[in-house]
């Protein structure tokens, strides 16, 4: 709900004029504007305080019920997210759009790679070959853990042809897309869910920022790494991008102070920022195969 929604809903609850003193100078903006533009509530003075008050309390509860139809009070508590915002504010994706359930999908070709929850085992091999991948559905209350590196990818293209990898790799690899949600940051720092946790993103600011992100929810019993690929200096200077490095520097840097202060910062970091800087280009992980 926006800030001038969240006015005009205190307007039409209180029975008096509200002083504009109760509200931010940006809503009071807002709610100037409104009334210049609508007719529906006023701008007075009131003694020595300027009021907001409503000049036609029908009209204006027509047009707040036009942008949210049904009262948040109104809707059952056990709602998905998304269904109550399309009831309060005709959109699914405003207020709390994030899911419930997170889907962990991953592949791994070494049959002794095992997630275990108590009684309960996904063996990730046999389901890699036959069916091309293997799924989890997690919570933060469940125990699920696996006994090998788990080694996270940004980008689809290395999920789906994973000849990149070292052939004697025995992880488990896991594909996110683009961003690390919240949801596994959380199932991370909840309990240990492997003994390594290896990301391999674009080496730009949101990648080198999910690293950071990592490196402050694991717990200390997972140890981090980063993926660093054969030759990625030189193709970084050959194929690195300037309009990523464009709209991603500012993380980058912000993430890179962060990990110099955590000591995370090693030497390949550090040459991964020089470059970076100096040629104004960052990386995208599927170079990998160039």
């Amino acid at each position: 709900m926006s800030s001038l929604s969240k006015a005009l809903k205190r307007l039409l609850d209180s029975e008096q004029p509200l002083k504009q003193s109760e509200f931010s100078i940006p809503v009071r903006k807002q709610l100037d504007e409104f009334a210049l533009r609508t007719r529906q509530i006023e701008v007075m003075r009131e003694g020595r305080s300027t009021v907001y008050r409503i000049l036609n309390r029908a009209a204006l509860q027509n047009y707040y019920q036009q942008l949210h139809p049904i009262d948040p009070s109104d809707l059952s508590e056990d709602l998905p997210d998304r269904s109550r915002n399309i009831g309060v504010n005709r959109s699914s994706k405003k207020g709390r759009s994030g899911h419930e359930t997170y889907y962990l999908l991953m592949k791994a070709w070494d049959q002794d790679v095992v997630w275990q929850d108590g009684q309960y085992t996904l063996p990730v091999a046999t389901l890699t070959h036959q069916f091309g991948a293997a799924v989890l559905q997690i919570n933060t209350d469940q125990a699920w853990h696996c006994n090998r590196t788990l080694l996270l990818v940004e980008n689809q293209a290395l999920f789906d042809r994973p000849d990149w990898l070292e052939s004697d790799f025995d992880g488990c690899l896991i594909y996110y897309a683009g961003q690390i949600s919240d949801w596994m940051l959380n199932w991370f720092a909840a309990l240990p869910r492997s003994p390594q946790l290896a990301l391999f993103p674009d080496y730009d600011g949101v990648g080198l920022s999910n690293f950071l992100r990592l490196a402050e929810s694991l717990l200390t019993s997972t140890a981090l790494k980063f993926f660093w690929m054969s030759d990625w200096q030189r193709k970084l200077v050959e194929f690195g991008d300037a309009e990523i490095w464009a709209n991603t520097r500012t993380q980058f840097e912000n993430a890179f102070t962060k990990l110099d202060a955590m000591g995370l910062a090693d030497e390949r970091f550090r040459e991964l920022a020089f470059l970076a800087q100096r040629h104004g280009k960052s990386l995208e992980q599927e170079s990998i195969w160039l």
